[in-house]
């Protein structure tokens, strides 16, 4: 069973030979170079042979054309620390205008991906993709929050600018041979705003961005954070849904049971990929397959896996997936 089949039977929830696995970490330096980041990016992948390549460039890159700057300050994670956001007053917000996507930071993720798909044999791909309201964020900051609440109208006009630049973006993604998205948010969760909220601004957004993917067959919903409105966004058209199911909960058995097609987890990036032994690893990702009685899961830590992680632990996660370990 190749590698699409064996995932396509696994969003079925159908019983099938072994549990696909993937893992993906920030590439801090080689982040900001198409060229770099597919070489490191193919290497990782040629080194552990994962059964899909999920591409992280840093959060930065979703401003960057407008002036967000990062810098890699060594964190475990990887992902670089964001500058002052570019944008402080209303005015420049209403001022916002869509992106060319082939130039610039979207133009260099895109021709990432073109490379990357020219080395990745029949592993699917799939790219990164914030939603809408953490490109807001990224743009203004706190202010972003502030604008959205005191003037929603005004707020929209610049929120719609950044869904057109992220369609077009998604649909350039899609252009590229992707199998799908990776869309990631931080916002549906009852920790940063309420459910209301997330209708009005967040489903909206995710969906309208998402739409161009919608030709691809493996497209992941990322839940990022604690205390998730999991029932609000379990209608997503996506195949895939990851979350922080170690740390956050709901256990991965819970969380295939508000979602149709496949969940992806199991594995605690930093207490057991990171901190615990090879045996530990091996334990966890047994339990985990057995929580959904080998079916409909894709072997995965919660978010990214960090810098450190030995390879051991990365090896003994592989091998429990592959039925060896």
């Amino acid at each position: 069973m190749n590698k699409h089949d064996l995932l396509q039977a696994t969003i079925a929830r159908q019983a099938t030979p072994r549990t696909p696995i993937a893992l993906w970490r920030h590439w801090p330096i080689e982040d900001r170079s198409a060229e770099a980041l597919a070489r490191v990016t193919l290497e990782f992948q040629h080194r552990f042979d994962f059964d899909i390549i999920k591409v992280t460039p840093s959060q930065t890159f979703v401003a960057e054309d407008l002036g967000l700057t990062g810098v890699y300050d060594g964190n475990a994670e990887g992902d670089l620390v964001k500058g002052p956001p570019p944008i402080t007053t209303l005015e420049q917000w209403e001022a916002l205008r869509p992106l060319p996507v082939s130039e610039g930071a979207l133009g260099r993720q895109v021709r990432c991906l073109e490379l990357i798909a020219a080395g990745a044999g029949d592993t699917p791909f799939i790219q990164t993709i914030f939603n809408p309201l953490t490109v807001a964020r990224c743009l203004a900051g706190p202010r972003a929050v502030i604008w959205r609440r005191r003037y929603p109208e005004v707020f929209q006009r610049g929120f719609n600018v950044i869904i057109e630049t992220w369609s077009a973006f998604v649909a350039a993604v899609m252009r590229t041979g992707a199998a799908g998205i990776f869309l990631s948010t931080t916002d549906a969760s009852y920790s940063v705003m309420s459910e209301e909220e997330y209708r009005r601004w967040g489903r909206p957004g995710d969906l309208e961005v998402a739409t161009p993917s919608r030709a691809g067959w493996l497209n992941v919903l990322h839940l990022h954070g604690e205390e998730l409105m999991i029932d609000l966004v379990a209608d997503y058209p996506f195949q895939v849904v990851n979350w922080h199911d170690r740390k956050a909960g709901p256990s991965l058995r819970e969380g295939a049971a508000r979602f149709s097609g496949a969940v992806a987890g199991g594995l605690a990036q930093w207490d057991t990929l990171l901190a615990a032994t090879p045996e530990a690893v091996a334990r966890e990702a047994r339990e985990a397959i057995a929580q959904v009685d080998g079916r409909g899961l894709i072997l995965a830590a919660g978010c990214v896996t960090p810098i450190p992680v030995p390879e051991s632990n990365i090896r003994a996660a592989i091998a429990v997936a592959r039925g060896s370990g």
